[in-house]
């Protein structure tokens, strides 16, 4: 799965200060009994039932996988003589084998604690040599290392390339055993533990056989059975972007690209069965965003309006944004001759896809028989709603939304094995919107714009002429003749007879500039 969320349930409230959104810290889990059980599915081997009590049948468990199925064997409680007459799991067959299941909705970061009985093999044909001492075997906990430009896990000869993020030798304990007979075992009194830290969601965890005996002993090797799980919570990270929200793909413990298992769910309505997860699902309110415009009252009188304001919520989910991701992967952008078509319409979850996240989501909220629902998931929304704003002299006002949203994880599985770990981040039916109506002071640069004069050009006054400056002195000859003191004087200006040499003009001499 590409680099994922630390998560851990918890309880919300979302209100005054527990109000949650994506820039919250990580909230730790519950402080009362943090560890709770992972299912475990054919934990005693109880699936398929062998019957005969001296020959085991060289199969797989039910629900679980092996490396190669020929390398492991199930007893029957009569052949394994386990305490509380349980099946077991015998990790040779032809030679040493592993035995491997995923722990589903086990997220990354939870800390999973494993527990299991073992003994040495009670097979007839064993050795008494090879049950004497006990027997060796190695449990891990794994993980894949990356994923290629088209979402598939990278491969080596054709293998999936994991690494081992965990792992812990144990050995059984040893007994006396007559040559040619069936063993009596010698189960652990006190289930052995294997403990770490989940390094990736749904981590795979392995039982792998270190006997590796030549004939005729190839078959003896240690026994498992009463298999269970328990984590204790990692920590919800609410900083998830939403365009960038996890996912993992897988067909039955094998990761796969998102392309190929989606094809399996995309198939019908009910080709996959959604089941949300409850401890990893919760409401949160989004960042405030300015809706529309702002007022900016520079009078010196109240404004009061009243206005529409409209905003939409988008959905998001991490089916849609995997193929968009391997869509620009492959686009041709700086191809001068590209239309930019690739880029366009990018896919949103199927239908079919949506309609079962829908009815998942509503068992989820305690209605299993998808009876009508006030409060059905609800993929976008868009709301309008009228506002009056009364805004003061010299205060700005304006209108912000916070949007309450709903971050849905669960699992689609098909009957055929396909598995998707999706995340889903939907507009929130459960709690409204809220809208402030905010009002302050007008910032420096706003006041300045209120004090700038209206941006008006200077209208020319064309009403006629216009009279002499108030005060000057008299120049000897013609005013201003023209343009560079040729030509007449423009229009509208008063020509003043030039003035005798060396004689006072009075101004009763002059002409009226009046008409």
């Amino acid at each position: 799965m590409p680099i994922g969320p630390i998560r851990t349930p918890a309880s919300y409230v979302l209100g005054g200060a527990l109000a949650l959104s994506l820039a919250c810290v990580a909230t730790p889990a519950a402080a009362e009994d943090p560890w709770t059980a992972v299912a475990v599915e054919n934990a005693d081997f109880a699936s398929p039932q062998v019957a005969s009590a001296t020959n085991p049948s060289a199969t797989v468990p039910t629900g679980w996988y092996g490396a190669n199925p020929t390398r492991l064997q199930i007893f029957s409680a009569a052949l394994a003589n386990h305490p509380r007459r349980l099946q077991a799991v015998s990790l040779n067959s032809e030679g040493p084998g592993k035995l491997r299941q995923r722990l589903w909705n086990v997220n990354a970061g939870a800390q999973v604690r494993v527990r299991f009985s073992d003994s040495a093999s009670t097979l007839g044909s064993c050795s008494p040599a090879k049950v004497a001492g006990g027997q060796k075997y190695r449990v891990s906990a794994y993980r894949e290392t990356a994923y290629d430009a088209a979402g598939d896990p990278a491969r080596a000869a054709g293998e999936i390339v994991r690494t081992v993020q965990y792992t812990q030798d144990y050995t059984t304990l040893g007994y006396i055993k007559a040559a040619g007979t069936v063993g009596t075992g010698a189960w652990s009194p006190a289930p052995k533990v294997f403990e770490f830290t989940a390094a990736e969601d749904n981590p795979l965890i392995v039982f792998e056989s270190l006997e590796d005996n030549p004939s005729p002993d190839a078959g003896c090797g240690p026994l498992l059975t009463a298999v269970s799980v328990e984590e204790q919570a990692a920590f919800i990270d609410h900083r998830i972007e939403q365009n960038k929200l996890p996912w993992s793909a897988y067909n039955g413990i094998d990761e796969i690209s998102l392309a190929s298992a989606a094809q399996n769910c995309r198939a019908a309505a009910n080709a996959c069965r959604f089941t949300a997860d409850p401890r990893y699902s919760y409401q949160f309110y989004g960042s405030n965003r300015i809706l529309d415009y702002a007022y900016l009252n520079c009078t010196r009188n109240q404004v009061v309006d009243r206005r529409t304001v409209t905003w939409a919520e988008e959905g998001f989910d991490s089916i849609s944004q995997e193929a968009g991701r391997v869509r620009n992967a492959n686009s041709t952008d700086q191809n001068p001759a590209n239309t930019g078509e690739d880029d366009a319409g990018m896919p949103s979850a199927n239908p079919n896809m949506f309609k079962q996240v829908a009815a998942g989501f509503q068992r989820n909220e305690g209605n299993p028989n998808l009876a009508n629902t006030t409060n059905p998931l609800i993929a976008s929304r868009s709301t309008s709603k009228q506002v009056e704003q009364d805004v003061q002299p010299g205060e700005a006002s304006w209108i912000e939304v916070q949007p309450a949203r709903e971050r849905i994880e669960g699992l689609f599985r098909s009957p055929g094995g396909i598995t998707i770990d999706a995340m889903f981040d939907f507009p929130s039916g459960k709690v409204p919107d809220r809208l402030y109506e905010r009002t302050g002071p007008l910032t420096q640069d706003e006041k300045k714009h209120c004090l700038t004069e209206r941006p008006l050009k200077v209208t020319p006054d064309n009403g006629g002429t216009r009279s002499l400056p108030a005060a000057g002195p008299l120049r000897d000859g013609p005013l201003a003749a023209g343009p560079l003191g040729g030509g007449p004087p423009p229009a509208g200006l008063l020509r003043v007879p030039a003035a005798p040499q060396n004689r006072a003009t009075r101004l009763s001499e002059l002409p009226s500039a009046r008409p």
